[in-house]
């Protein structure tokens, strides 16, 4: 009898895991099948580069993952990366520290994510229109500002570089940060009402008004954690670069890049794009297969417009997977 129910307490974990569990045997086949097309893919150093690589998606697909489980999108956060990265780099040359530019990044993109939420839920607006007209205005900023220059100033903090190239116990700061940032919030959307909440929205917000959920702030909500991450993950990306480089066509990636490759992450860790299913480790595990697969095509020397070719075939692949978890 105890045997019977054991089995089944593993069949309902592994039922309600179910994309997440998929996601780790892919990676497992990745990790065996890859070192037999290039001997590099196992190497210290390209699994450092991949872990850095990656915790970039990873950080900006967990705030997508909250976004998307309410119901909602947000379609700026390539956008705020860059206008992160810009102003980064702005208050370095200006002799700011490297320590409270990031909180003044991390400032920006909560305001950004404010402004989002107040759009989408106060001004009635449908998340796709809001979030794709603000992203426009942010990239508009950044493109005017730079016209498409780099911005490399002189004498900043050493603190930043370190931050974006640097490692604790061997591991990139960049992915140790990543590593807190899902422990975290896998802990928030688990253990916590606020978690609850979240789900109790995306699943039918009007059921959730009436058991004295405050709907409104929990939609705001999301998407300040959205622009949040998204800050966290631009000021990370430039810290590693050093300088900041607008990111177009020519220089081998767009802001909506990253928005495709998030929502990809989320919904092949279960996730839908009508609301009420995702979780935390499946966006990261989106995610981390994302740039396993991005990785390897690079070091199997396909170029930058190969990769977009796989990228349009991710965006057919993720659109039928959404319709299969939504009819699920």
């Amino acid at each position: 009898m105890q045997k019977s129910q054991t089995q089944n307490g593993v069949a309902g974990w592994l039922g309600d895991y179910r994309s997440e569990a998929t996601l780790v045997i892919l990676l497992c086949l990745a990790f065996a099948v890859a070192p037999l097309f290039t001997e590099f893919f196992l190497t210290s150093d390209n699994l450092f580069n991949l872990s850095r690589q990656g915790s970039y998606l990873s950080i900006v697909a967990i705030g997508m993952a909250l976004v998307l489980i309410v119901g909602g999108i947000d379609l700026s956060i390539g956008a705020i990366m860059q206008l992160v990265g810009l102003c980064t780099m702005l208050l370095l040359g200006s002799g700011v520290s490297a320590g409270n530019a990031f909180l003044l990044a991390l400032l920006l993109g909560a305001g950004l994510g404010v402004i989002n939420g107040v759009l989408c839920v106060y001004g009635k607006m449908q998340p796709f229109i809001a979030t794709l007209a603000t992203g426009g205005i942010m990239t508009g900023i950044v493109m005017t500002y730079t016209e498409g220059n780099a911005v490399a100033p002189q004498g900043i903090d050493p603190l930043f570089k370190e931050i974006g190239g640097g490692a604790i116990a061997g591991i990139p700061i960049p992915a140790a940060v990543m590593i807190v940032v899902v422990a975290l919030f896998w802990w928030v959307m688990t253990n916590t009402t606020y978690g609850k909440n979240v789900y109790a929205v995306g699943s039918n917000k009007n059921a959730a008004r009436n058991i004295g959920v405050n709907t409104n702030l929990v939609l705001c909500s999301v998407y300040v954690v959205s622009g949040t991450l998204a800050a966290l993950a631009g000021y990370l990306t430039f810290a590693r670069m050093g300088t900041f480089q607008p990111a177009t066509a020519a220089t081998g990636g767009t802001p909506v890049e990253m928005v495709i490759m998030a929502i990809a992450a989320v919904v092949l860790g279960g996730g839908s794009l009508v609301g009420g299913k995702g979780t935390v480790l499946g966006a990261f595990l989106g995610a981390t297969v994302s740039a396993v697969m991005l990785n390897y095509l690079v070091l199997l020397g396909m170029g930058i417009w190969f990769q977009r070719f796989i990228l349009a075939m991710i965006i057919i692949f993720v659109v039928l997977l959404a319709q299969k978890n939504e009819a699920a």
